[in-house]
């Protein structure tokens, strides 16, 4: 969703004569379109609105700029157990780990007394990671592991060499977890010194969720890489270079070469969370020319019927504006009773991820056809087969047909395409016309979208 197709949300949360108040801070914050906020809009949107509008400026600042400052206030409200409002201890260890691997919490250009600042607060940012993990249980670590990756993914290119950076057991941990993360002692006199903490110090080896993995940072580098990134390219050969020195390694470059295409995100969007503020975590995926391409297709590709079925599923009626307007307050969008684009997409989204075995399918071929989401074959297999684990007869033939094809990032497979089909007629399904067929036998399937 662009940028500022949240500004207006953070107005619904005033009462009426309040909201007429703040209209000249709506103006300032919104002025700028999809221009990306900064930890100083933040401050302006809790002081002139709520701390609910401010915690909205500073997720978009904190996922898409990388702003430091951003991600330890976002850190420290989600870390404060007094307020129940706001905490959550995931969340809180999510953005203190992003704030310990910000490029710009790194400054040369900055005085003395405001580079103690940034340093102490990194220190305090590492601290908060030690005590908040002692008590996540696994299920909670896999989560804020899986939710660091995310807003890293959604960084594009960049975000991925920090991945790569991340799981390189070669790397030099202090400088990895310690923010920046690109190795190596850059740093100039006192400056230098101070990043040469030992790694027990920060504790970010056995006691962190990102535990370094050489098979993981290769398929990040490549995914990188085949986003046309030149810095990906150096960063990818120079670890195989590395790798290849032992049988293991030789065998484990080969494999994740081939395997990059497999990759998918964790999550089809960033989870809402569940705190008392009544705000979900919002996604803040910068949109990117993939994205909204294929968003200017779910007015001709997405039929009504599909979304008319998500929001019954869903308990929100029958596709009239009042159910609409019920799921718009859920993802703290207005409530304007009529779906955008990007709001059509979630819908279906949301009905998948609960479940809903026809939404999978939906969403599935929407994956397929790059319709609302880019086009991805291996994301289009995972809600296919989400799907056919309900034995939904559509789905199950889907499987049949990415199978027998195997366009990108799905391995052929003849034999396992012949048992779904068969699967697909015992379930009843017999295709009207055979619309993926068609088009994954005639469309070339595209390179580098992830």
């Amino acid at each position: 969703m662009a940028a500022n197709a949240h500004c207006p949300s953070p107005w619904r949360h005033l009462s009426a004569p309040l909201r007429s108040g703040a209209l000249c801070a709506a103006l300032v914050l919104c002025a700028g379109g999809t221009a990306r906020a900064d930890y100083a809009d933040g401050v302006a949107a809790a002081n002139a609105v709520s701390m609910e509008a401010g915690v909205a400026e500073w997720r978009k600042a904190a996922w898409q700029a990388d702003d430091f400052l951003s991600e330890m206030k976002l850190a420290d409200i989600y870390d404060n157990s007094s307020d129940s409002k706001f905490y959550d201890p995931v969340e809180a260890y999510v953005w203190y780990y992003l704030a310990t691997q910000s490029d710009s919490s790194h400054r040369d250009d900055v005085g003395d007394a405001a580079y103690d600042y940034l340093r102490d607060s990194r220190e305090r940012a590492r601290n908060g990671l030690a005590r908040l993990i002692v008590d996540l249980d696994t299920r909670q670590r896999e989560d804020a592991r899986d939710r660091i990756v995310y807003i890293l993914a959604c960084r594009g290119a960049e975000g991925f060499i920090k991945l790569g950076h991340i799981e390189d057991t070669s790397r030099n941990y202090n400088e990895g977890y310690g923010g920046g993360g690109y190795g190596g002692n850059y740093g100039r006199g006192r400056r230098g010194a101070e990043r040469t903490a030992s790694p027990d110090m920060v504790g970010v080896n056995s006691s962190s969720v990102m535990v370094p993995n050489d098979a993981e940072a290769l398929i990040y580098l490549h995914i990188a890489e085949s986003m046309g990134n030149p810095v990906a390219h150096m960063e990818l050969a120079a670890l195989e270079a590395r790798l290849r020195y032992s049988d293991i390694g030789r065998g484990m470059v080969a494999e994740q070469a081939a395997r990059f295409h497999y990759w998918s995100p964790p999550f089809e969007f960033y989870p809402p969370g569940d705190n008392d503020s009544g705000v979900p975590y919002t996604d803040e995926c910068r949109p990117t020319f993939q994205r909204e391409r294929a968003l200017a297709l779910v007015g001709i590709g997405l039929p009504q019927l599909e979304m008319r079925h998500a929001l019954a599923f869903l308990g929100w009626g029958h596709g009239d504006a009042r159910g609409i307007q019920r799921f718009q307050l859920t993802i703290d969008d207005p409530d304007t009773g009529k779906l955008t684009a990007a709001e059509a997409v979630r819908l279906i989204q949301t009905a998948a991820v609960k479940g809903d075995a026809h939404s999978q399918n939906t969403l599935g071929v929407m994956y397929a056809k790059g319709i609302g989401v880019v086009r991805n074959y291996v994301r289009a297999g995972y809600w296919f087969e989400r799907a056919a684990d309900q034995r939904y007869g559509a789905a199950l033939y889907h499987l049949g047909v990415l199978y027998k094809v195997g366009p990108e990032g799905i391995k052929q497979d003849l034999s396992r395409a012949n048992d779904y089909f068969t699967a697909a007629a015992l379930a009843g399904f017999r295709p009207s016309r055979d619309e993926l067929s068609e088009l994954l036998a005639h469309a070339e399937p595209p390179h580098g979208e992830h």
